[in-house]
């Protein structure tokens, strides 16, 4: 490799074997799939799309979705039937995700880093489309948030502090959105920042008392945060050198994106799509403009506020890797932040009553969670040796100690970056995915805080292969209607699913499946690190300089304006375009 780096701005050492953590090939064009390639991404899609029609299908019962109470369906003609046979409306569920899943896994076949063909980013961007229409349309699926969501409104409208009381306690039953909270959430104060209590405002002050109309436009506000997600993934993928259209199928297309962001409603959507697009602004716009639009991903949930820690090292990093300027841009980007949460926790009115409220999820026991986990499985054992019930005395102790290591891990994996050693977009997937398997609840649309920055960061098959399985596992893990169901049901249910699956399956295995890695794909090669070669190339991938750099133009001071190494550059049409896109390997 020659040149100078991208992030030091120095010319690296020539690298021997052993010399960089992931050795990347020259790029190479991807070509469109072949006639056989597009007929199997046409009846993968097909079928993904029958899934998403059974999971609708199914929402017409309380079973199959987090239906209003009670069901606006009921004792409709025709429409209603499911509703009154809800192990019938949960198989469809079941099915229909289980069918979504299988599509998706099958076509990432064909959207494989270094594949000689793959799909395009139009390809893809349709496949969305085809998956997320049927399930703009449902009841909320998997949770019942958006209720929540909605009476936080009904109370900023009726001028109560959501932050001081849950909603059943200041709103009453009568409250057409107070009733419909799950009970766990209705005496909690909100935890939400003053960003999403403006816009819950919002909703419910178009929506008025109408529970149907409500949902559908929190539906259609989190829908602006998946368009976001949409448009940064591929810019981010070519700020590290990756391919667009693999971090699209990785991120924007995978299942749990469409079951909890679209079906779900949930608010991550907006915190996800603000903190990805704010990067990319900030990295290659404005940095006033990201760091503000981060800023409102901070104040709809706290969590996106470690992509401005990791923000700063990059952009310190571009500016020449020295503390005085990490200093220099953390104060520009801390005071930034600052004055934007200001500005909008005054227009909130609310306070900052939001911190103290930070760890009321944690009092579900959630067994995803390692800390939860861990700490119940102390107390159960204390159970049966004799020492009495000391089970909540084990998950007090397990809970923060979860938290402060997964703290730790991502200070360690922020010095990481600082030192080169990681490219700070996938060190920031890294961090949030220490940090949510450690916290001491976990919902599954929260591995897309993790999954996200992984995507659009890396191809190394280690990390690919590890959200994928956690996607699939996730993606079952929770009834369609977020609450409890009589085990029998379920068991009537996934045998169900798993036959008409397994035989979907079966008939796509005999029409002949593509290869993940054809003849004439790149293959990936890994060499062991060299410990302190700060020079060699970061995992990750290098950092490019920022926005499109004029090759006859003069370098501003603190600026690198040299050109990116061969073996991580993007051709600049091919990307735009995501057809015939440049990439490299890793």
């Amino acid at each position: 490799m020659t040149g100078r780096s991208a992030v030091t701005g120095r010319v690296p050492s020539r690298p021997g074997r052993g010399s960089a953590p992931f050795r990347l090939a020259s790029a190479t064009t991807a070509e469109p799939l072949d006639a056989t390639e597009r007929k199997q991404l046409s009846r993968f899609r097909r079928w993904g799309t029958v899934g998403a029609l059974l999971l609708m299908l199914g929402t017409g019962s309380s079973y199959g979705a987090a239906t209003p109470i009670p069901n606006p369906v009921d004792g409709l003609r025709v429409i209603g039937l499911l509703s009154r046979i809800g192990p019938a409306a949960l198989a469809c569920s079941y099915a229909g995700i289980g069918l979504v899943v299988l599509s998706w896994v099958l076509i990432g076949r064909l959207a494989a880093p270094g594949r000689v063909r793959r799909l395009s980013r139009s390809q893809l961007s349709h496949t969305l489309a085809m998956w997320a229409v049927p399930l703009l349309v449902t009841p909320p699926l998997f949770s019942r948030d958006v209720y929540s969501y909605l009476a936080i409104g009904s109370m900023m409208v009726h001028g109560f502090n959501p932050y001081e009381s849950g909603p059943y306690d200041t709103l009453g039953d009568s409250d057409p959105y107070a009733h419909q909270v799950d009970v766990r959430w209705q005496h909690t104060a909100s935890p939400y920042g003053p960003v999403y209590l403006l816009i819950a405002q919002a909703v419910v002050r178009v929506a008025g008392d109408n529970i149907v109309i409500g949902t559908l436009l929190q539906r259609l506000v989190e829908l602006i945060g998946v368009a976001l997600i949409v448009w940064a993934l591929p810019r981010l993928a070519r700020i590290c050198g990756f391919d667009p259209v693999a971090a699209l199928w990785l991120g924007a297309l995978n299942p749990l994106v469409l079951f909890h962001l679209i079906g779900g409603g949930h608010n991550e959507a907006l915190m996800l799509g603000a903190m990805l697009a704010g990067i990319v602004i900030a990295w290659e716009w404005s940095l006033v403009g990201g760091v503000v639009l981060i800023t409102v991903g901070v104040g709809i949930k706290a969590t996106a506020g470690m992509a401005l820690a990791f923000l700063v090292i990059m952009l310190a990093l571009r500016a020449g890797g020295r503390w005085r300027d990490l200093l220099r841009c953390g104060v520009q980007v801390g005071m930034v932040a600052v004055g934007t949460f200001v500005v909008f926790t005054w227009l909130a009115g609310v306070g900052v009553g939001w911190l103290a409220a930070l760890s009321a999820p944690g009092t579900v026991r959630s067994f995803l969670s390692v800390s939860t986990a861990l700490g119940v499985g102390a107390g159960e054992a204390g159970l049966l040796l004799g020492l009495g019930d000391h089970i909540q005395a084990a998950l007090d102790v397990m809970q923060p100690v979860g938290t402060l290591i997964g703290s730790v891990i991502a200070v360690a994996i922020m010095w990481q970056c600082w030192q080169r050693r990681i490219n700070p977009v996938l060190g920031l997937g890294m961090a949030m995915g220490a940090f949510v398997l450690l916290a001491p609840v976990i919902q599954p649309w929260y591995l897309l805080w993790a999954a996200l920055p992984l995507a659009a960061s890396t191809a190394d098959p280690r990390y690919r292969k590890a959200t994928i399985w956690l996607t699939v596992l996730f993606s079952v893990t929770i009834m369609p209607n977020g609450a409890n169901i009589p085990v029998y049901v379920i068991v009537q249910a996934v045998v169900v699913a798993a036959v008409v699956v397994g035989g979907v399956f079966l008939s796509l295995r005999r029409s002949g499946l593509p290869r993940t890695h054809p003849p004439g794909s790149i293959e990936r090669e890994v060499d062991p690190p060299v410990p302190g070669d700060h020079d060699s190339v970061p995992a990750g991938g290098y950092l490019p300089p920022s926005g499109p750099v004029d090759p006859h133009a003069g370098s501003p001071p603190g600026e690198i304006s040299a050109p990116l190494p061969a073996d991580t550059n993007a051709t600049a049409a091919g990307a735009q375009s995501g057809d015939g896109a440049t990439y490299p390997r890793s």
